[in-house]
């Protein structure tokens, strides 16, 4: 089987989370630095000094561009990198399923658990249903896209929908031409034409 996620994909994604958060913290560091360097400067002035209304604006400008900063930075850039961090430790300890299913098609991408991933539709078979369903698998968009085709067998690895490792153990090109024109396609629709 191909796999997706290796070792030192958690060292890495842990070690990219603590260099944004390192970076942030010496931008705060040097916020707070000027920040006391204007209020000692402003008690050091005589009353009602000409040059007072200085530091003020300093400390305002600067208090300013330091909430925007953090809250783009933090809420965004951080964000994401720490999200990605818990999806890639989560992955080594969370319990895994071995599936084996038709490839039907790409999607577009998603944003999941403040994770990118490309979406891949797979169709499944259901022991409860007695039919083919179809199925989400999010395949994260920083590694290669596996190059699955119409109606190619696939056998995954998967953590929840994700998927971590595969192969391609086969192919039917008659079962996509079903699946594609026949009443198993019909069922996966619902009354309004929506895809489920």
């Amino acid at each position: 089987m191909k796999i997706i996620y290796e070792d030192n994909d958690l060292v890495s994604a842990y070690n990219q989370k603590q260099r944004i958060y390192r970076l942030y913290l010496i931008v705060a560091i040097f916020y707070g630095i000027l920040c006391v360097s204007c209020l000692l400067y402003f008690i050091s002035l005589p009353y009602q000094d000409p040059h007072q209304a200085i530091p003020k604006w300093i400390v305002w400008i600067t208090s300013c561009i330091f909430v925007i900063f953090s809250y783009i930075y933090m809420g965004i850039k951080f964000h994401r990198a720490r999200r990605y961090y818990k999806l890639v430790s989560y992955l080594s300890v969370g319990m895994k399923q071995v599936n084996k299913s038709f490839f039907l098609r790409y999607e577009d991408t998603e944003l999941k658990d403040g994770v990118d991933f490309n979406v891949l539709i797979m169709s499944e078979w259901s022991n409860k249903k007695s039919e083919y369903m179809e199925r989400k698998i999010f395949c994260d968009k920083e590694k290669p896209l596996p190059e699955f085709m119409e109606g190619d067998v696939v056998c995954y690895l998967t953590q929840g929908n994700f998927m971590i490792e595969y192969e391609v153990v086969g192919h039917d090109d008659e079962f996509a031409k079903k699946i594609a024109s026949g009443p198993v396609h019909e069922r996966l629709f619902t009354k309004r034409g929506e895809q489920i």
